[in-house]
């Protein structure tokens, strides 16, 4: 939930920054890209957490950590790629967030003690918001250019003004 937390903060703070405003969804990317930033250095300054969402037979655990930290923070910064490239920063953020999901499903089903989460349906909650955060990456970067003004559409005289 920390997560949604910096989501929802980074999505308030695009309103202070006149700068940011604009479409709903280019604040919203905007905020998405904040969070993965975050996220991906929380998993490098303190991967335990991280860590305890794979099973102990998964190899090179702290390894995985540190290069999805890594992949984070990559696909953060994609998000704010210039157009042509957000739309392929949408589809590579949201693989990314399917590919994790097992390790909260593995938290939730087993049971796992996550150190500063609190444990009973907490795991369980987080699920549903992985499908809402796999919309967000899709739904902010579904502009893979930017928005041009067209033209009006050339009005017909009236009638009358053909007649003279």
């Amino acid at each position: 939930m920390l997560f949604l937390g910096i989501l929802l903060a980074a999505y308030a703070a695009t309103w202070l920054v006149p700068r940011l405003r604009g479409r709903t969804s280019d604040q919203w990317r905007y905020a998405l890209a904040a969070g993965m930033a975050v996220a991906g250095l929380s998993h490098l300054l303190d991967p335990t957490p991280f860590i305890q969402h794979l099973p102990v037979w998964v190899p090179a655990r702290e390894l995985l950590v540190f290069l999805s930290g890594i992949a984070e923070i990559a696909l953060g910064a994609a998000l704010l790629a210039p157009p042509p490239y957000r739309r392929l920063a949408g589809f590579a953020l949201a693989a990314y967030l399917v590919a994790v999901f097992p390790g909260n499903i593995y938290v939730a089903v087993a049971g796992v003690e996550v150190d500063g989460q609190p444990g009973g349906l907490y795991a369980w909650l987080r699920l549903p918001l992985q499908a809402v955060f796999v919309w967000l990456a899709l739904w902010t970067t579904r502009h893979g250019t930017p928005t041009v003004a067209r033209p009006a559409a050339p009005v017909a005289a009236p009638a009358t003004a053909l007649r003279k």
